[in-house]
């Protein structure tokens, strides 16, 4: 299978969550060859996975207020939710959202456009080789990102995030112990077997479609030029030591649930170091000897 040979392209982030894709959309967005204002379009996951059924529900009820809006009633004052809107048209036919796409790349000039939404790792091979075909029948490219982070410290920071966004739990459980409730649940299953989604991936795509990159080297110009020059765009400015949604740490982890954790995703660290190497794995997560000692 070869590349589309598309000089426009849409970039599909497919994770992981808290490895870095906030800031890789604002750095894409920085650059004047790419467009597109929405990070994450939950498209593909709300159509296919039960376990975004919350997802489903929140963007539909944001799009219910926004026909109110349209409509005249009690908050009819506030600005319509557009993108909600152009949300549930997607839903309800998804060839709408490729159009959308080839819209945005339309004129002279723009290379890329984005979708980074990291729920899409857990998507089928099926819904990946659909995905591809629809963006080759409007004559446009494809280019996938899978960033990956430290298992451990993966979660770890999806865990503060949780808790920074809920802080009235903070009283009842501290965020270590929330971790180590959940660190097997299936939210955080889906998004750590990272050799699950590479799988899939492979299956789908030729190696030139996809990038498969550390979220702890992704903050260094080689890492972004290599990258911009895969998805065709000339690599913009970069502002390396700022963070874009990122999840403060106040504390460490203790060892004991540091190596728990690391232990129960050893097969991941395992593939990745085969994949990317094992020396360069060992170097980049604070973690791995946990798991591959």
């Amino acid at each position: 299978m070869t590349s589309a040979p598309a000089t426009k392209r849409l970039v599909l982030g497919v994770g992981a969550q808290k490895a870095g894709t906030s800031w890789l959309h604002d750095y894409l967005a920085r650059s004047p060859q790419a467009a597109g204002c929405l990070k994450e379009y939950h498209l593909f996951d709300v159509l296919d996975l039960d376990s975004a059924a919350d997802m489903r529900a929140t963007m539909l009820a944001k799009a219910e207020r926004a026909l109110r809006r349209l409509s005249g009633g009690a908050d009819a004052a506030r600005a319509p939710d557009a993108p909600a809107l152009q949300r549930a048209v997607f839903y309800a036919d998804p060839s709408t959202y490729f159009d959308y796409l080839a819209g945005l790349l339309a004129p002279d000039g723009i290379r890329a456009t984005t979708d980074l939404t990291p729920a899409y790792a857990g998507l089928s091979a099926a819904r990946f080789a659909s995905i591809r075909a629809e963006l080759a029948g409007r004559g446009i490219g494809l280019h996938v990102v899978f960033l990956l982070r430290d298992p451990v410290e993966r979660i770890w920071s999806a865990e503060r995030m949780y808790h920074r966004n809920h802080p009235a739990e903070e009283q009842v459980e501290t965020v270590e112990a929330r971790l180590l409730r959940t660190y097997d649940h299936p939210f955080h299953e889906m998004r750590t077997r990272y050799q699950q989604t590479l799988a899939v991936l492979d299956e789908v795509f030729a190696p030139d479609e996809v990038t498969v990159e550390l979220y702890e080297r992704l903050f260094v110009p080689e890492t972004l030029a290599r990258l911009c020059g895969r998805i065709g765009i000339d690599p913009p400015d970069a502002d390396l030591d700022h963070r874009v949604n990122s999840s403060p740490k106040s504390a460490e982890l203790t060892p004991d649930t540091a190596a728990r954790v690391a232990r129960h995703y050893a097969d991941v660290y395992d593939a990745v170091a085969a994949r990317l190497g094992a020396d360069l794995v060992a170097e980049a997560w604070p973690h791995a000897a946990l798991a591959l000692g």
